[in-house]
């Protein structure tokens, strides 16, 4: 019987048991082999036959990549996929897919959440109100953010679907997105901005919602902290890594900006307290926008029809190396 394997960390903290998988897996004839191990030459025996592969966060290098005799589809069970070494799959002919649109609201209330919830100083009003203590001073200054403005990076789905929900809150809204065309500015109603140091200058609000790649690594460094306004909040949701938490917590100190509101690590889990955690103007939360009960449902139903759909020789919905299949046609194997 094939194998499909499915491997990391989070894969069995978002799934207790892999039952619903592996039962999918069996309807059409491939067997679920779970990986928990971190050992190397482990993993690559474990995958070598592997028809398909599951992950979520687990590293796939090249030397992974190489070993792989069988595989024809790696699923990134989750929105991003920067854990995949993309171009080596790629030229091996494998096809790489995610699971692209299954928290897209969630992960949009929670951005907006967190804004409002740092402006609004939400966590020093309830601390000082678990220690007995009744008194909003202890908040000032907090404004409103009617008629504030608020700058999105990044203008895939997420971004997107951050707009209505910010607006509603009577806030203005620019973004800065290089590969989107004017026309979904124009339809979104929202201003555009050119150059990133442009958005940083004039917002009140920062919005992150991009993937983590060469271009976005660290792109919110101890410069654009510098340019932001004195009392920016800035909010990520999308990838730890796309901030420089040291330079963050410089800023955070020495007043450069207001507060942040931050959802995603450098290094999840933390090794003991984040020092960010430890201030007064910053929330965190534990990597947890993604989840409700209904995406946790979509996730598991919408990449497991992924995977089998490429393994009976049909085409993929959410691919990321379409190049995989120029000029072919997709066949199950017997």
């Amino acid at each position: 019987m094939q194998r499909i394997v499915a491997a990391g960390d989070r894969v069995y903290m978002k799934f207790f048991d892999l039952d619903f998988f592996r039962k999918e897996a069996e309807k059409e004839g491939f067997e679920l082999f779970s990986f928990k191990g971190f050992d190397d030459s482990e993993f690559e025996e474990a995958i070598k036959d592997a028809v398909g592969l599951i992950l979520i966060d687990r590293p796939l290098t090249e030397k992974h990549i190489s070993v792989l005799e069988k595989c024809r589809i790696i699923l990134a069970l989750e929105v991003g996929y920067d854990f995949i070494d993309l171009e080596a799959a790629t030229r091996r002919g494998i096809v790489v897919s995610n699971v692209p649109a299954y928290c897209t609201d969630e992960v949009a209330t929670h951005a907006v959440m967190l804004l409002l919830s740092v402006s609004r100083k939400l966590l020093a009003l309830t601390e000082s109100v678990k220690k007995g203590e009744w008194d909003y001073n202890l908040a000032k200054p907090v404004y409103h953010v009617k008629n504030k403005r608020l700058g999105i990076v990044g203008l895939g789905k997420i971004g997107r679907s951050v707009v209505p929900k910010a607006r509603g809150f009577g806030i203005n809204i620019s973004a800065y997105d290089p590969y989107v065309s004017d026309d979904i500015f124009e339809l979104l109603g929202i201003e555009r901005v050119y150059e990133f140091d442009d958005l940083l200058r004039i917002c009140d609000f920062i919005s992150l919602h991009v993937p983590l790649n060469g271009e976005t690594h660290h792109m919110i460094s101890e410069r654009e902290l510098r340019i932001m306004k004195k009392d920016a909040i800035l909010i990520n949701t999308c990838r730890g890594k796309v901030i420089d938490e040291y330079a963050l917590l410089k800023a955070l100190k020495e007043g450069w900006i207001g507060g942040a509101g931050l959802d995603v690590l450098e290094l999840e889990p933390p090794e003991g307290i984040n020092p960010l955690a430890q201030l007064s103007n910053v929330i965190i939360t534990p990597h947890s926008a993604w989840y409700s009960e209904e995406s946790l449902e979509r996730l598991k139903r919408q990449g497991m029809e992924e995977v089998i759909r490429v393994l009976k020789g049909e085409r993929p919905r959410y691919i990321v190396n379409p190049e995989v299949l120029a000029g072919k046609k997709l066949r199950a194997e017997n």
